[in-house]
């Protein structure tokens, strides 16, 4: 007689978890009034969070989905056709693809992991993670409306190309392992899994399914990067301590509020427009090429799926990339 494995059920903890801090959040700002004199801003840090929280949803709810999709229907014959075996050549082709796709950075995180998965390489995957959220056309359209300058959306999506393409080929020097799973062999079947695995189920209640199930795990890291992000702002006025510094500290200061306030790429460049008599065009520049690479919300996403040792690589990769991209380029006049 053989014994059948029985699958313990799938509890979305996650999602549970998710929606009760959402209702909290919902409470503190409709309370806000009443909460005004307590010493802490709550009314304030309530209404930027759920802002928050409103806009990136949408966004990771559309990466995760397009990952299902990925998982599901592409098969590692045609991914191999899309990206190639040559690193230069898979890694332009994710330029490419990261130009097309309208993603934000919540949602180029799960796109990053089913990518990996299928088997492309870590250079390309990487490059499009980066990319994506900074050079794709509603990221365009937003700088341009922001600051009706075409020079200024050159430079931007120059700069982050140059960063992407950088840290992406960096990881074919000592290529970590991202992916928490051990034994996976994307080449190993027609269905991209190892030997033994489950194939994923096409039906569109399935992959509604698998978004549900993949959503409920991510949302509680999104909302505490939210919660991070939120004490930043309510903490650290960047107004206030943009006087009197000088160039270098200026443009640490600025990728340093592009990481902690985590906004969205398709809006950050409002916010920064409105800092444009307070920092200098560098500095913005900074602001506008790293936020949207690595941020609270970005890495607290990466955390949650991908191997400690590799985030905290290419956390300090793009940092210090991004700092010499940026700064290389202010001194040299590009940005005035």
């Amino acid at each position: 007689m053989i014994e059948t494995e029985t699958k313990r059920p799938v509890r979305p903890w996650g999602a549970v978890v998710g929606v009760c801090l959402i209702a909290a959040l919902v409470a503190l700002w409709a309370m806000q009034g009443s909460l005004s004199g307590a010493g802490f801003p709550l009314g304030r840090a309530a209404t930027i969070a759920v802002g928050m929280t409103l806009q990136a949803i949408p966004f990771l709810l559309l990466g995760v989905a397009v990952a299902e999709l990925i998982e599901a229907y592409v098969s590692p014959s045609l991914i191999a056709r899309v990206f190639p075996t040559n690193p230069l050549a898979s890694v332009f082709a994710a330029l490419v693809a990261a130009f097309l796709l309208p993603v934000c950075d919540c949602s180029a995180v799960p796109i990053f992991r089913s990518l990996l998965r299928k088997g492309v390489p870590l250079s390309a995957a990487t490059t499009l993670m980066l990319a994506s959220p900074a050079i794709n056309p509603l990221v365009i359209a937003s700088t341009y409306y922001a600051f009706g300058s075409w020079s200024l959306v050159g430079a931007r999506v120059g700069l982050s190309v140059i960063v992407a393409v950088s840290v992406g080929m960096s990881m074919l020097v000592a290529a970590p392992a991202a992916l928490r799973e051990t034994g996976y062999d994307a080449h190993a079947d027609g269905c991209g899994c190892s030997d033994g695995c489950e194939v994923p189920d096409r039906s569109v209640s399935g992959v509604l399914a698998a978004t549900g199930r993949s959503f409920g795990r991510i949302l509680p890291f999104l909302l505490g990067g939210v919660a991070a992000s939120t004490l930043a702002q309510v903490l650290w006025p960047v107004s206030s301590l943009l006087s009197g510094l000088p160039a270098w500290g200026a443009l640490a200061l600025m990728m340093g509020a592009g990481f902690a306030l985590s906004l969205c790429s398709s809006s950050d460049a409002v916010i920064a427009r409105s800092l444009a008599s307070l920092a200098p065009a560098g500095a913005l520049m900074g602001f506008m090429v790293y936020g949207p690479m690595m941020d609270v919300k970005n890495v607290a996403l990466l955390a949650s799926q991908f191997r400690g040792v590799f985030v905290a690589r290419l956390f300090a990769t793009v940092t210090v990339i991004a700092a010499c991209v940026v700064g290389g380029a202010w001194w040299m006049g590009v940005l005035s």
